[in-house]
């Protein structure tokens, strides 16, 4: 398991673990990424752009370095 700033672009993984902070975790889940979810990292020099299901997010390192993933 990594965390999701850790990632490359074009990595495809799965969300296993979001920190236990409720603000992130609640803005997170208002936006559909919850854990079990799958994604799909655009781009990751400076804010982290990913794909979940068709739509698009961008979340900043400190966010990130929140959300535990296995690469696919």
């Amino acid at each position: 398991m990594v965390m999701l700033n850790q990632l490359s672009s074009g990595s495809f993984a799965r969300v296993v673990k979001i920190e236990n902070k409720t603000l992130i975790r609640e803005k997170l889940n208002s936006k559909g990424i919850v854990e079990g979810s799958f994604i799909r990292v655009i781009s990751c020099f400076g804010l982290i752009v990913f794909q979940v299901d068709t739509k698009t997010y961008s979340i900043g390192n400190k966010i990130a370095e929140k959300i535990r993933v296995i690469e696919l």
